[in-house]
């Protein structure tokens, strides 16, 4: 018996009818996500993040296990489908079906079955996964470490707005609105995130940093002995514990910091004489200095260094905290560039959207905010250690229109399975490129 296939037609082309049907067979839009999963494999990235999580489910009942479902749940990320709802349409996609490593033509895990095994894994096992991210910026980015000669870590924290009735959720005046606090960890040379952690929505900036640097820290300095280990943040982390957490590790450290009328009073005759100078030369005016201060709740004085500016709109005080060597301006312009931190955010929040934070449980959530971390570290190690040298500054959004996403025919055959890419895929030389590079790897 016969399937009759219903066929559809539009006008508009050349007087000409153009007929279409829905028996292409097995289609898929993400078929650059091999070469992702080919790299994994080589280093079993998403394995060895599967064997750190407790399954409590019944093997014997089991149709998806956690293998499986982690590397659904990774892949959907990557390829821009964030949220859980988007594995009911997915579960049939053959290229999500091959990096996951489940076999054409079986359904994938459902929704509901990521949901609840998005509420399995326990506080240990959140633990033991944010220390694996540590562990694979120490196995694969040794050699980048030790050719930079530092590590330079760049911490701030994020704003997740919350809906509903959501554990933990708490409204955060300085954002003004109900939400989630999560706090990565990224190293600048390498952009890898080392590690990120979901907190209460009223929690300040500096919350639980010293306890997250704790773990990192002494674990950097086993692994690369004599290399300096350097931090930057903004004023929300000018802590006096972070002061003394980092001169005890010897970090080198510059940090914001909110100006009060003792440090306005040290640079008040350098801003009146730029308020001269300006007004007799008509030129906006910027000069640095530094000065020693001890605050009470201080235990030694520490260097502040100021940047002052005058121009026709205003005149503005800008310090920071540190413990660097070099002259204030230098210190500046070592802090100033933690603007690419503000870009590794951007990338980890909106491109890898990791705010799409909607489970009920805060544990679960913190569990999701680790699956986004690890696509993003997948990702990212993926274009530094495997794409050409061009493209290790490519966000995701630009790897998905220009690698990942790419239409496919999949045949399946009783000795293989095989990919029938578009002809005219401009980027078809970059794909040859990394396949070659894994058959003779």
């Amino acid at each position: 018996m016969t399937t009759r296939i219903s066929q559809f037609h539009f006008s508009f082309y050349r007087n000409r009818p153009v007929q279409f049907d829905f028996s292409g067979g097995q289609i898929t839009s993400d078929a650059g996500l091999l070469p992702l999963r080919a790299f994994d494999e080589r280093h079993h990235l998403t394995r060895d993040w599967a064997a750190l999580l407790s399954d409590p489910r019944d093997d014997q009942r089991l149709c998806h296990d956690s293998l499986e479902l982690l590397r659904q749940r990774i892949y959907q990320i990557v390829a821009g489908y964030e949220d859980a709802n988007d594995a009911d349409r997915l579960r049939h996609d053959p290229t999500l079906q091959l990096v996951a490593d489940q076999k054409l033509g079986e359904a994938l895990g459902s929704q509901p079955t990521l949901s609840r095994w998005e509420n399995a894994p326990s506080a240990r096992d959140l633990v033991r996964l944010n220390d694996a991210l540590l562990d694979q910026f120490l196995r694969f980015c040794g050699k980048q470490v030790r050719q930079r000669g530092e590590i330079l870590l760049d911490i701030d924290s994020a704003d997740d707005p919350t809906h509903g009735q959501q554990q933990l959720s708490f409204f955060n005046g300085a954002y003004h609105q109900h939400m989630y606090h999560p706090m990565p960890i990224f190293e600048r040379h390498t952009g890898c995130l080392l590690a990120v952690r979901l907190r209460p929505g009223n929690a300040c900036s500096h919350a639980r940093i010293v306890p997250m640097l704790l773990r990192l820290a002494p674990r950097l300095e086993a692994a690369f002995p004599g290399v300096p280990i350097q931090l930057r943040g903004d004023a929300g982390f000018a802590l006096p514990l972070l002061y003394q957490f980092c001169e005890f590790f010897g970090i080198q450290y510059s940090l914001g910091i909110a100006t009060n009328a003792v440090f306005q009073r040290q640079a008040e005759l350098r801003q009146k004489r730029q308020a001269r100078r300006y007004r007799r030369t008509g030129i906006p005016q910027r000069s640095f200095s530094s000065f020693r201060h001890r605050a009470r709740s201080w235990s030694r004085q520490r260097r502040i260094c100021y940047r002052a500016e005058h121009t026709a709109t205003r005149t503005n005080l800008r310090l920071l905290i540190t413990n660097c060597p070099g002259r204030a301006c230098e210190v500046f312009a070592f802090y100033n560039d933690r603007g690419e931190c503000e870009n590794r955010i951007e990338e980890f929040q909106n491109g890898f959207h990791a705010d799409r934070l909607s489970c009920h449980r805060f544990l679960a959530n913190a569990f999701r905010l680790l699956l986004h971390g690890c696509a993003y570290n997948l990702v990212n190690l993926f274009r530094l250690l495997q794409l050409p040298q061009a493209w290790h500054s490519a966000q995701i959004e630009t790897l998905r229109a220009h690698l990942f996403t790419i239409g496919a025919r999949v045949c399946q055959t009783a000795r293989r399975v095989r990919v029938h890419l578009a002809t005219g895929w401009p980027w078809q030389s970059l794909f040859r490129e990394l396949a070659l590079s894994f058959n003779t790897g």
